[in-house]
């Protein structure tokens, strides 16, 4: 099977979009692997062999054209193109201008399958104002927030100090910080706004633990994987925390949590995965205080593909296999619906000046 994976791109996340093809690379081995690596400004490149010391210097040479409608892609370089069939694709790039749906469009306009979630549920994802109304509107609890704009402050600071204050659509833990006065917030709304237009501040949560959940599909069947708690010495998980520390910045899953909390986070996350919409693997994070539950994001493209919370499950192979045979099959369901509908309007059109 053809498998190709989409990587880096126009991010903040770019070079931990590297790090996640390198590892989902050896989910495939069963599969010949096609490298489709984004530059910075988006430029497409066929990649043979993913690794990290490919990606600190060396200048790629061989251009991918996506060809619409044909489910393929075009490699060109000095010696002529050519044209490769693509069977399933899968997408490993992070943040902006990937996890937000756009990977998911294009493939989708090629025709290419993908083991990944939708247009629409990915976006609405990747912005966490939106999360936050969709989950809401499905009765689970999140943090009060409110999305900033030029005329609502007293609103936020309505929600009393401490404050937390994030770019609405990045991940990773970047531009996001804590303010305790008013010098600190607009300090940190600074920070935010250099990174997105939109800004969300929350109500900062004390004493509080970190807990994340997977869920996937498996022979259409949606399952949870076991927890995972990150660890931090910091008010936030920084991105330090997540990919500068090693595993210091992340607990081994053996962390005491109630079994009333535990089968309510797996609840919760099979209940966003079906109600949203969600395919492929995604990551759910929670945060527990000492008396309430709550959702603070959704991942669809989460770090090493989320790998890490199946591996007692799966081997890598066949975590790979997986997410490829339930990706052909959502690509499968789709194919069967109607896109063609016949009418005559623009017979009747064509005969009359239609007015813009």
């Amino acid at each position: 099977m053809n498998v190709l994976i989409v990587y880096g791109g126009k991010s903040c996340e770019h070079d931990i979009s590297v790090i996640t093809a390198c590892l989902a690379r050896g989910y495939f081995v069963n599969h010949n692997v096609i490298g489709c690596y984004l530059d910075r400004d988006n430029n497409a490149f066929f990649v043979s062999e993913i690794t990290p010391q490919q990606h600190t210097g060396k200048k790629f040479t061989s251009r991918i054209t996506f060809v619409l409608g044909q489910r393929c892609i075009e490699i060109r370089n000095k010696i002529g193109k050519k044209r490769i069939h693509i069977d399933c694709a899968v997408n490993c790039c992070h943040g902006v201008n990937g996890e937000d749906g756009a990977v998911a469009g294009l493939l989708q306009l090629c025709g290419i399958p993908d083991a990944e979630s939708g247009v629409l549920c990915c976006g609405s994802a990747m912005d966490k104002y939106l999360t936050k109304l969709t989950l809401r509107s499905l009765g689970i609890n999140v943090v009060d927030g409110v999305l900033l704009t030029d005329d609502n402050l007293d609103k936020v600071l309505q929600l009393g100090f401490p404050l937390i204050v994030k770019p609405s659509t990045l991940g990773s833990s970047i531009g996001i910080g804590v303010a305790h006065d008013v010098e600190q917030l607009e300090h940190c709304i600074s920070v935010a706004r250099q990174f997105d237009n939109r800004v969300l501040v929350e109500k900062a949560i004390e004493n509080f633990t970190e807990i994340n959940c997977s869920a996937m599909t498996v022979k259409g069947q949606i399952v949870t994987s076991a927890t995972n708690f990150p660890l931090s010495a910091n008010e936030i998980l920084t991105f330090a925390d997540k990919y500068l520390n090693g595993s210091k910045g992340m607990a081994d899953g053996k962390k005491h949590v109630t079994d009333v909390y535990d089968a309510e986070i797996k609840r919760i996350t099979e209940k966003i995965y079906r109600e949203m919409g969600f395919s492929g693997v995604i990551r759910v994070d929670f945060i527990a205080s000492a008396d309430k539950l709550y959702v603070n994001e959704i991942n669809t493209v989460p770090g090493s593909l989320a790998y890490g919370m199946w591996k007692e499950v799966f081997s890598p192979a066949q975590f790979g296999d997986n997410l490829l045979q339930e990706g052909l099959a959502t690509y499968n369901g789709r194919q069967k619906l109607t896109y063609r509908f016949r009418s005559d309007v623009l017979t009747r059109c064509a005969g009359s000046k239609v007015k813009g």
